[in-house]
Parts: structure tokens; C-alpha cells; sequence
């Protein structure tokens, strides 16, 4: 299996790859780098890499040993003062996976920009890939929803059905009886809701009261040029009372719209069963 691939110059470039063992019983044993290299180095192998996929050279990818370590960093390089090399060791970010190594000539420089350069490229295009990837479940998630609704509306379909098959099956079933004390407080419960909702100081006294004053404020602003002049919390506190009343009538606007729907299933459902009876 290949790791990564990088490339080194325009010319050569660097594939770490590994293998997997499986026993019979299942489980995978990685086999070690250094096993890997031998085999991979020996005389037929390695001609055989070089004529026919281009190998050039084959090296064990393992991390260093203690000692060597220590031995690396406990010696300035040739040419590199010991504080400088103090310095680099102390500021590396982190010295479990990086060590310091100098660079000596502009090639070396040169070599380091590029490398910095293409991967720098590399991040971006991950970027860029990550947030096409985003926008596609954006649009899933979307898509998503849109379904939901769906079948929210179908649910509230469906259980209206169920409801009125309930009411049916109950009317069947105590047709001829009279209607039993929880029933008798259920029905004065239900038309003492009824009657306050049709009484003139409630929910539809409020909303025509609403209205009234939505219209006040359209004919207010329309003759807002003429006026002499209003203070500013005084309008502050107008608006502040509207913007309320406003968002009261949308939140009542929302709930008879959705009964509207509610109601339309039920009528649906009621002439779908008298067609059925008439059949």
C-alpha cells in the first residue's frame, strides 16, 4: 500500500509504501521497514524496480534511536555556530516528530522554499476540495430537510387518518349508549374553549385590534411629513409596541395557517369516507 507521495526535484520524486501481513485467522501484521528494505534491495529485486517502474533507490523509513538522537543533536553540524544550534533545538515545535537541520547555500534555500511552496499548494487544494466537499452536504442537509417536511406533512396526514378511524370504530362501538362522565366533561371542556375563542375580547378581538392599529400606523406614516415633531424615545416606544404587535399577528398568521392545513386533511379524509359510504 502506498503512503504518500512527494516530489523531490523535477526530476525524482519520494513514495513510501508498506505492507500488510494477514494470517489466516484474520489479523494483519505490518511488516517492518527495515525487513522490507532488504528484500526490496536485493540484487534481482531491485533490478527489477529499476527496469521496470524506475526505483532508483530504496531506504528504510524508520524514526531514529535514542543514542543516534542524541549523538545528532548533542554535535553542531560542521560550519554551524553551537548557539545557533541551541537556538534551533529549543525552537523546535515538536522535538518527538522534527529535528533541526541546516541549510548551507542558496540551494539549500532554494530547495526549502519550494518544498514550503508546494506544500503550501497541497493545503490549499485540500482547502478547496474540504469545502466543495461542505457544499455537497449543505445540499444533502437540504435536501434532507426538504424530505422531512414532507413526511412530517404525511404524518399529519396519516394520524389524522388513524384519528378519524378511531372516532369511527368508537362511535360504532358505544352507538346507542349514552355518554359516560368523562365524555360529558371532555364535551363542556371543549365548548368552553370554543366559546372563548369566539369571545369578542379575546383571540379575535385582539387580532381585529392588531389590524386597527396596523392601519393607524400605515396612515400615521403617511402623514409623518406633515407632523410637527415627535420625540425620539416617544417613537423608540411606538415602534418598539408595533414591532411586538406585529410579530404576534405573523405568530397567529403561522398558527391558523397550519390549522388551515390541518383542516384540509380532515375535510379530505371526511369526503374520501362519505364517497366511500355513498359507494
Amino acid at each position: 500500500s502506498s503512503d504518500l507521495s512527494s516530489g523531490i526535484n523535477a526530476e525524482y520524486g519520494e513514495v513510501v509504501v508498506y505492507v500488510l501481513q494477514r494470517s489466516p485467522t484474520g489479523a494483519t501484521q505490518r511488516i517492518p521497514a527495515t525487513d522490507l528494505a532488504s528484500v526490496l534491495t536485493s540484487p534481482n529485486t531491485a533490478n527489477q524496480l529499476k527496469t521496470q517502474i524506475m526505483v532508483t533507490n530504496v531506504i528504510s523509513k524508520v524514526a531514529f534511536t535514542s543514542s543516534q538522537l542524541s549523538l545528532y543533536l548533542d554535535k553542531p553540524p560542521v560550519g554551524i555556530s553551537p548557539v545557533l544550534w541551541e537556538q534551533a533545538k529549543q525552537e523546535n515545535p515538536d522535538a518527538t516528530k522534527m529535528i533541526p537541520v541546516p541549510l548551507v547555500g542558496f540551494k539549500s534555500i532554494s530547495d526549502r522554499l519550494r518544498l514550503q511552496k508546494e506544500q503550501s499548494e497541497a493545503h490549499i487544494a485540500r482547502v478547496e476540495l474540504i469545502g466543495k466537499e461542505v457544499e455537497e452536504i449543505r445540499a444533502v442537509q437540504a435536501n434532507t430537510l426538504s424530505r422531512l417536511q414532507q413526511l412530517k406533512r404525511k404524518h399529519a396526514e396519516l394520524t389524522h387518518r388513524v384519528l378519524q378511524v378511531m372516532v369511527d370504530v368508537e362511535v360504532q362501538r358505544k352507538a346507542g349508549f349514552s355518554l359516560q362522565p368523562q365524555e360529558e366533561h371532555l364535551r363542556v371542556q371543549l365548548e368552553g374553549i370554543q366559546q372563548e375563542l369566539n369571545a369578542p375580547n379575546q383571540f379575535k378581538g385582539r387580532l381585529s385590534e392588531m389590524l386597527s392599529l396596523i392601519r393607524m400606523q400605515s396612515i400615521n406614516e403617511s402623514n409623518l411629513s406633515s407632523a410637527t415633531s415627535v420625540e425620539s424615545d416617544v417613537l423608540s416606544g411606538v415602534h418598539s409596541h408595533l414591532s411586538r404587535q406585529q410579530d404576534g399577528i405573523s405568530h397567529l398568521l403561522n398558527i391558523i395557517r397550519d390549522d388551515m392545513e390541518y383542516l384540509t386533511i380532515i375535510k379530505q379524509g371526511l369526503t374520501d369516507k362519505q364517497a366511500a359510504v355513498v359507494v
